[in-house]
């Protein structure tokens, strides 16, 4: 892992991502669009109680960090949640990279390049909505293009504005709390409660696929692990507060009517602190999740296609820039695609979980029997935990995934078809190109 370049049958990818632009792409790939839209869903669900749903929907994320500082920490690569759930079954991980690229480019990315373009829109009225969405993912793609690099550091100044504008409503909300608004905790009693914490799972759990450019980060074994923690506990601080603000000023089911946080921060923000929360924290939001969740779908890609399980040419790198650019512009093309198709914003938020929290899922499994099956690579970890602690933290990570995958399959029915779909095509894949090439893919690949 001392090179400091990864090779590829294509061309070369860089190493060129240091600590605090990995923390920054963490933080951008975690706030979304979606923190403006699902608290307010969620406090309609649960009331004041979403701080407590916020809690238990992190604590997969926040057992799972075990898990993940081991793996990251032995063998850091790109496209790390897909190569780490082929530890656990090659099968399965092939299925779960079609159902959560089926999520990315499909659900997560037209779905924060609509509220991107609804947000501009409001400064610029008149533009056409789906135009304005696709103008912004071409920017991002185009971004991407150029080099992660570049597509990093734009990071790294987007989320210290983001963080800024975030600020703004917690330092104004804070002395505005009325503690009539905080009872009573649980209106929607426990169907609310569960219901509120898996639709607020994504909000934190995005940050995990930060680990997607691993091959690319600078002493990667060290700065991730490291990047991971700074990143999850900056971002959870930040939900807490957010909707501890959120249904103190004002009451849980006039926020929930309302739907987004703007209603919220008007009680106690006035311009230009208004809009630059609204405007510049929403627009900021949505744009850093964009940006690296294009970056890690073009690695996807390529990972897939290193693998024999996608056409060839995708594993291509681009000798100038360093970049995926096939895998790029097919995420960017299925995203604009996805768009024109018009889908509910709630389907396309469903998907996206359901990617996550399979694939997510896969990999805490593979570290439930990593020092078993593969004892190499959990001697071979800078961070190493008990076999017993790895062991329960994992499982029950585990465990509450699942019971939120079924919790959201009976809620978005249609959304959970259509990721089924995904992995039963993707499981066909898996055999088919396994039975003509006479292998399965290997365990690891695309580094050094």
């Amino acid at each position: 892992m001392a090179s400091r370049i990864i090779e590829l049958s294509g061309g070369k990818l860089r190493r060129e991502i240091n600590l605090p632009a990995l923390v920054a792409a963490m933080i951008g790939i975690n706030i979304g669009g979606s923190l403006f839209v699902l608290t307010a869903m969620a406090a309609g669900l649960t009331g004041p109680s979403i701080i407590i749903a916020q809690l238990l929907s992190a604590s997969p994320v926040l057992l799972g960090l075990i898990p993940y500082l081991v793996l990251t920490s032995a063998i850091p690569v790109n496209c790390g949640n897909y190569q780490y759930a082929k530890l656990f079954s090659r099968p399965l991980a092939v299925a779960g990279w079609w159902g959560l690229f089926a999520a990315i480019p499909l659900g997560a990315l037209p779905l924060f390049a609509i509220a991107t373009a609804k947000l501009i829109i409001i400064l610029l009225p008149g533009l056409p909505l789906m135009g304005t969405a696709i103008g912004v993912m071409t920017v991002f793609y185009l971004l991407n293009l150029i080099g992660v690099k570049a597509t990093t550091y734009v990071q790294l100044g987007a989320v210290a504005l983001l963080i800024a504008a975030l600020s703004t409503f917690i330092i104004g909300g804070i002395p505005a709390i009325e503690a009539q608004n905080l009872s009573p905790m649980f209106r929607g009693g426990v169907l609310g409660f569960i219901g509120a914490s898996a639709l607020l799972y994504t909000l934190l759990a995005g940050g995990l696929f930060g680990i997607e450019i691993g091959g690319e980060v600078k002493n990667a074994s060290r700065t991730i692990p490291r990047a991971i923690v700074i990143s999850t506990v900056i971002a959870l601080a930040l939900y807490l507060l957010i909707e501890l603000v959120a249904v103190g000023v004002l009451d849980s089911q006039a926020f929930a009517a309302a739907g987004t946080l703007g209603a919220p921060a008007e009680v106690f923000l006035a311009n230009p602190f208004l809009g630059l929360f609204i405007i510049g924290g929403g627009i900021l939001a949505s744009t850093t999740t964009i940006n690296l969740t294009l970056t890690a779908s073009g690695r996807y890609v390529m990972a897939s296609s290193g693998d024999r399980m996608f056409p060839g040419f995708f594993s291509t790198v681009n000798r100038k820039f360093g970049t995926p650019h096939w895998g790029l512009t097919l995420a960017w093309g299925l995203s604009v695609i996805s768009m024109l198709a018009n889908p509910s914003l709630e389907t396309l938020a469903a998907m996206l979980n359901f990617g996550l929290l399979f694939m997510v899922t896969l990999v805490l499994l593979a570290a439930f029997r990593l020092p078993e099956k593969h004892p190499e690579i959990y001697k071979n970890a800078g961070i190493r935990f008990g076999r017993k602690v790895l062991k329960a933290a994992s499982a029950a990570a585990a465990v509450i995934n699942i019971i939120f995958m079924l919790i959201l399959a009976t809620a978005v029915l249609q959304a959970f078809l259509i990721f089924g779909g995904f992995l039963a095509l993707g499981m066909a894949v898996y055999f088919v190109r396994k039975k003509q090439l006479g292998r399965a893919p290997p365990l690891v690949s695309c580094n050094d």
